[in-house]
């Protein structure tokens, strides 16, 4: 279906009349379209040109009348398409990088997180209705018969840092602490707390089965990395990622033991902001939640700082993981032990280096991406710094 049913009057009255706490008598008298960047959302962009409907983020600014009165807002109409359809353009992108990724990539096409990112982001916003770490929702829709799937959100405008990823010296310590301590917060809130996101498929979650089953997958992803950019990985990075593969069952203990929470699991500079107050106080506010998941907290905190912090800050990273573990710990009482939380941290960042980071590469290979190489640079610093080279790793697992 053309985008201009899902921005016609009708349609946008009929989002913002189920909203929760919309006025009965609401009524939309004019919509007046305005452009908006698409290029900051990765996978719209690239399912695009797959996808044989609207797809995308839509400017719409929008007059309705309520209790006899007008009122006008800057609203974004985001399409999404099936996740179905993203995890095939991903397949595609896969073999067109070829061998080896070509041939192992096939197995995991629905399991690699990206297969139900519509209902995802549309559960999030709908079970977290006004939280302050959320943008404002103004409507969703779930377009079954046509494939896609509508979130009417607020314009992002008069805030901080939106789509800062190629300019990380813009995170100032205010903004970084700020980010740290709501993001526990929201952490915190979560953890314990049972999975609530439709379209979960068994076993997705960050636990000891799902990461040993994805080795075939992460090894070709760094097969694939190494040949398409050997200065960004080098033997010596690549043979730490591979000792850190062999060890892969003895890191799976440190996250069997901790406690798993509601994720964002692409949280970094693309899809964050901050707003402020009329009194300047800070509110981080983190968008696209499509690749929400369950996983240890620390995962998204690892990705944040990977993005984040460029090679004159490196050396800050301890201190904000700290701050951030003292923030979880003081609302759980369930990290008093620095060094096990810094160990557990390194885990996670693993993990998001050898799945995440690895697609992004398999996709780079193909449309790059300016901020890519100061990610990975980011990345292979913390594994040195918190998971380095000295793992004890039985022979019988180098063996395997």
């Amino acid at each position: 279906m053309h985008p201009a049913h899902y921005a016609s009057p009708a349609f946008l009255e009929s989002l913002l009349r189920a909203h929760p706490g919309a006025p009965t008598d609401l009524q939309v008298e004019h919509v007046r379209p305005f452009p908006v960047d698409n290029s900051a959302s990765i996978l719209a962009v690239l399912t695009a040109g797959h996808a044989g409907r609207a797809v995308g983020h839509f400017g719409v600014e929008v007059t309705w009348r309520a209790g006899g009165l007008a009122e006008t807002r800057r609203l974004v109409l985001k399409l999404k398409p099936p996740g179905a359809e993203v995890a095939a353009m991903l397949a595609s992108l896969a073999q067109a990088t070829g061998e080896p990724l070509a041939s192992v990539y096939p197995a995991y096409v629905s399991r690699t997180g990206f297969a139900h990112t519509h209902g995802r982001e549309l559960a999030v916003y709908e079970q977290h209705v006004g939280h302050p770490l959320l943008p404002k929702i103004w409507g969703l829709h779930a377009d079954e018969e046509h494939g896609v799937y509508v979130v009417l959100m607020e314009y992002l405008e008069e805030v901080e840092l939106l789509d800062s990823v190629m300019q990380p010296e813009r995170w100032t310590d205010a903004h970084m602490r700020t980010a740290l301590t709501q993001l526990a917060a929201w952490h915190a809130n979560h953890l314990h707390a049972a999975p609530r996101l439709p379209a979960l498929p068994g076993g997705e979650c960050a636990g000891p089965e799902y990461m040993l089953e994805h080795v075939p997958l992460w090894e070709g992803l760094l097969c694939s990395a190494a040949r398409h950019f050997p200065s960004l990985y080098s033997p010596a990075r690549v043979g730490h990622l591979r000792q850190a593969l062999a060890a892969l069952p003895l890191h799976n203990a440190a996250l069997a033991a901790e406690p798993q929470t509601l994720i964002h699991n692409d949280l970094n500079p693309r899809n964050t902001c901050f707003r402020r107050s009329a009194a300047g106080e800070l509110q981080f506010c983190a968008y696209d939640w499509e690749l929400a998941t369950y996983h240890v907290p620390h995962y998204d905190v690892a990705e944040l700082l990977c993005f984040v912090l460029d090679t004159d800050r490196y050396h800050l990273r301890a201190t904000y993981l700290e701050h951030y573990r003292q923030q979880l710990h003081r609302l759980t009482g369930s990290y008093p032990d620095a060094a096990a939380f810094r160990h557990t941290f390194g885990v996670a960042a693993l993990h998001f280096g050898l799945h995440r980071l690895g697609m992004y590469l398999m996709a780079h290979a193909v449309s790059p991406y300016p901020f890519l190489p100061r990610v990975v640079h980011s990345f292979f610093d913390t594994i040195e710094e918190f998971l380095p080279q000295r793992v004890a790793v039985p022979e019988q697992v180098l063996a395997q």
